[in-house]
């Protein structure tokens, strides 16, 4: 039997956001190394509080702008975190930092605040390398000779570049050309959260050498070089674009025969670490693309990376590190990416990955894991029963040393990262045991990052559009929310248990869609709320258990729902043709009703084959 090939395979579907379990029960050296320092649902959330939630928590970044662009000023802060009021990401890191290599990730940050600043500026826009009339420079030409994996023919794909990427596509060109902008512009995102660890790092410490910044402005700085400067760019990383979703399982099962093709088959984004490919199909949701373009930046663009094809059956120190969780949680993390207002965001309490981990933690009861728990190599990983836990899980710490612990934390994670990225070290030296304590935590923590307050809204409000959004088991009131603007493009949306009204839910929730699951149990919201439903044709859970609304309410839930949630709620009798009439519905819960026996033996002889009243609510 020929040996696996060491590939990174993730299955987006089912590990980026699994579906939401049903009413769950009850110099040279980039960073130094750091100091070692019962019912249906659960009960309500705690009234702890934490300093922590106070601070800004998520990497704000800058992205390449065309030269009339207009950008909004700078936020300034209610509290004081760095000149600007917002948390770049050099700030946390460098806090208290005796290294001088964070005095150039410093330097290098405030070439991109002066880009935002002075879009049109020449030199800044000669040193990113970004053309003079837009943001990103995008050629495309037609594909001769494509990857011998690929068993495509001449003429058959059009090759599109950018600064940093090569995309060999299949696809549409708007697609086309949507998939490379997101890519240039991630690549810039990438090398500032995690510049220490970039290949471009030694560019940018002569650029910036000598540059008195508190009396010298950027742009004065680049124009008394003896010679103009630009960052260099190596070999492009390679993308392919399949036309559709059916292609791109064809071809990358084809491609990797010794794969699991059933994980194959659920993915959305691939990166193959022996070919330096990655896979993907035109999708809305660009989460994949950050996630496998993550590993692929960190395994070709780190500081000792080798461009060069890896020989077969040569072993990565990524693929054998017991903390392959590292690896993963990262690319988790960096699936937050998302924009506002020409401003670029990464982690943060709204972060895609942190809204599952949320639910599982405050409704479910889900324990947090241990370090223990998480370690293991890539095979181990892949081996596990609960892979989509142990990826929310791994997630969530993650997000917790990027964004929460403080900057000894995130100096040791990045420095463990630099250490597994680089090919000049033994692999012994890649799992060193010392980071165990680096990278332990209390559980306690953890659960206080996650149970967001109104305070932490007010100061942090969620950046972007969100898909999803779970706020269920925090300690939010009306007021906190109201801070929040309202939001775009929601597929799942959980405010159970929380003391909001009618006019707080239709406020936060501009348009249902895309909306799949909405849960609204045990808020004050009343019949009123109900006209958030109009529209909302792919609804296919809907919980207003424990809420004020009567049978009228039941006209405006639309026949899209399967699942329905109607627990302790006013339903008499009367609701039952109203429920009887939905042409989808596969479960329901009437428990704590007014509605009689009678009523749900005739409801029972009108739909045989509905599950009614699942849960057993003792009385």
């Amino acid at each position: 039997m020929p040996a696996r090939a060491p590939l990174y395979l993730i299955v987006v579907i089912l590990w980026l956001i699994p579906a939401v379990p049903s009413q769950v029960p009850a110099d040279d050296t980039p960073i130094t190394t750091p100091p070692p320092d019962t019912e249906t649902h659960a009960t309500g959330p705690s009234t702890a509080t934490s300093t922590e939630q106070t601070k800004i928590d998520r990497v704000t970044a800058f992205i390449p702008l065309p030269p009339a662009a207009d950008p909004p000023p700078l936020e300034s802060p209610s509290q004081p975190l760095d000149a600007a009021g917002y948390q770049t990401a050099d700030f946390a890191t460098r806090a208290d930092s005796p290294n001088p290599a964070d005095e150039i990730w410093s330097a290098y940050i405030d070439l991109w605040k002066s880009h935002y600043k002075s879009p049109s500026q020449p030199e800044l826009r000669s040193l990113f390398g970004f053309p003079v009339d837009a943001d990103v420079l995008i050629t495309d030409r037609r594909g001769r000779v494509a990857p011998s994996e690929l068993n495509w023919r001449p003429g058959s794909f059009r090759v599109w570049q950018t600064d940093h990427f090569e995309i060999l596509s299949q696809a549409d060109d708007v697609s086309s050309r949507i998939v490379a902008e997101a890519l240039e512009r991630e690549y810039w995102v990438w090398t500032q959260i995690f510049f220490p660890i970039w290949s471009g790092r030694n560019q940018v410490a002569a650029i910036v050498r000598d540059w008195e910044r508190e009396n010298t402005s950027a742009a004065d700085h680049l124009k008394s070089r003896s010679s103009p400067a630009r960052l260099q760019h190596g070999q492009r990383h390679r993308v392919v674009l399949l036309a559709d979703q059916e292609s791109y399982r064809a071809t990358i099962t084809t491609a990797f025969r010794n794969t699991d093709t059933s994980a194959v088959a659920a993915s959305t984004g691939f990166y193959s670490d022996t070919l330096r490919l990655s896979f993907f199909f035109p999708q809305p949701d660009l989460a994949s693309l950050h996630h496998e373009i993550c590993h692929q930046l960190f395994t070709e663009a780190s500081a000792n990376a080798s461009r060069r094809r890896p020989t077969r059956g040569q072993t990565f120190a990524t693929a054998t590190t017991e903390d392959f969780w590292l690896i993963e949680g990262m690319a988790g993390y960096f699936e937050s990416l998302r924009y506002e207002q020409s401003l670029a965001y990464v982690g943060g309490w709204e972060s895609p990955r942190l809204q599952l981990a949320r639910y599982q933690a405050l409704i479910g009861g889900v324990p947090i894991a241990s370090l223990e728990d998480l370690r293991g190599t890539r095979d181990d990983v892949q081996s596990k029963p609960d892979l989509a836990r142990w990826y929310s899980q791994a997630a969530l710490r993650t997000h917790y040393l990027m964004d929460n612990a403080g900057p000894t934390k995130r100096r040791g994670l990045l420095k463990q990262l630099a250490d597994l990225y680089s090919q000049t070290k033994p692999n012994a030296e890649t799992s060193p045991t010392s980071n165990d304590a680096a990278n332990e935590t209390n559980p306690a923590a953890i659960l206080r990052a996650l149970r967001v307050d109104d305070a932490h809204v007010t100061r942090n409000p969620a950046k972007g559009d969100l898909t999803t959004l779970c706020l269920a088991g925090c300690n939010l009131t009306s007021q906190g929310l109201s801070k929040q603007k309202p939001l775009h493009g929601l597929t799942w949306c959980d405010l159970s248990r929380l003391p909001l009204t009618d006019a707080d839910v239709l406020r936060l929730i501009v348009d249902t869609q895309q909306l799949d699951q909405l849960s609204l149990e045990a808020t004050q919201v009343t019949n009123q709320v109900t006209t958030l439903l109009r529209g909302a044709n792919q609804l296919r859970e809907l919980d207003l258990s424990y809420t004020a609304i009567d049978d009228s309410a039941l006209k405006s839930i639309p026949p899209s729902v399967s699942t329905l949630w109607l627990t302790g709620t006013n339903l008499t009798d009367q609701a039952i043709d109203t429920l009887v009439a939905l042409p989808r519905l596969q479960t329901i819960d009437l428990q704590r009703t007014t509605i009689t026996e009678r009523g749900l033996q005739r409801f029972r002889q009108l739909k045989p084959n509905c599950q009614l009243n699942p849960l057993n609510i003792p009385e």
